[in-house]
Order: structure tokens, then sequence, then C-alpha cells
């Protein structure tokens, strides 16, 4: 699928069904979707959506994606992974995952190697299902908050800054 259509369709879902939008883009993204859902977090408070609704759409909708990533990897395991990413981006989550473990995971959030990919290698890898869980939630709550919290201090000002920049 195309790149640009598959943002498009997200922005639409935003649009159309706001806070069930955002839960379904963050529950795509820890099993396929390469949009950080921080993205579509922002459109949301921009349309006017309360924050904290958006945050925990955004956060739920992550972890039950994650469960569901994390039980298909488990189950089906590499080969099943290797359906979805390359070889070189899920060997390079591979190391990744085994020098830095379950702190790795956390700080994978603020790194350029995909988010969904690390959810794959940890249940490919069998990782403690509380230990993923628990880096789930705060890596999520970290980086959401890191997206977020600008627009409860400073409110539509940081759009219009956005706006600008993007301009």
């Amino acid at each position: 699928m195309d790149i640009e259509i598959l943002k498009h369709i997200f922005l639409e879902l935003v649009e159309k069904y706001g806070l069930l939008g955002i839960f379904i883009i963050g529950f795509s993204e820890p099993i396929f979707q390469p949009f950080p859902t921080e993205i579509f977090m922002i459109f949301a408070i921009s349309m006017g959506l309360d924050w904290r609704y958006v945050f925990l759409s955004a956060l739920s909708g992550s972890l039950l994606g994650s469960t569901v990533t994390y039980y298909l990897s488990s189950r089906y395991g590499e080969k099943l992974a290797l359906r979805f990413f390359r070889e070189e981006e899920y060997r390079k989550g591979e190391k990744f995952f085994e020098k830095y473990g379950v702190l790795g995971f956390i700080v994978i959030s603020f790194t350029p190697i995909p988010f969904e990919i690390m959810c794959w290698i940890c249940g490919a890898f069998e990782m403690p299902f509380n230990r993923y869980i628990l880096a789930i939630l705060l890596s999520r709550l970290i980086k959401h908050g890191v997206f977020v919290l600008p627009f409860v201090f400073w409110g539509s000002d940081v759009w219009k800054l956005l706006k600008d920049i993007i301009s």
C-alpha cells in the first residue's frame, strides 16, 4: 500500500471518528503501520478533541495492539515477522533487544528503529509478557506525553507555530 494513501486514510479516520480513529491508529502502530500515533494525536487535539481523551485512546489502542503483536509473534515467530518487515530491519531490532533488553525497549520510542519491529521481536524472543506490557506502557506514556504536553501548557499557540513551520 502506498504510504501517502495510508496517511490520508488515517487523517480521514481521525476527522470522521475522532477518538475511535485515534484508538485504531494506536492499535495498528505496533502491528504494522509506519506512522507514529503522535502525529494523529496532534491532529485530533488541533480539531478540538480533549487531550486527555486523545491520550487515553492512543494509549489503550497501543496496549491492545501490542498485545495482539506479542501473541502473533510469540506464536508464529520470526517467519511471520519477516513477512511484514525487511530482514535488515528485523536483525537490527534483534541486536538492539539482545543488547539492551527491557530498558532498551523503553528507549526505542525515541530512536529510528520502528516501534512495531521491536514489538514483533519481543514476542518472537518471548520476553516475559508482564515486562513487555510494562515497557509498552512506560514508553507510550513518555512518548505520547512529550508530544501532547505542549498542547496542554500552551494550547493553540503550539498548533499555530507548527502550522507556520510546516507552511
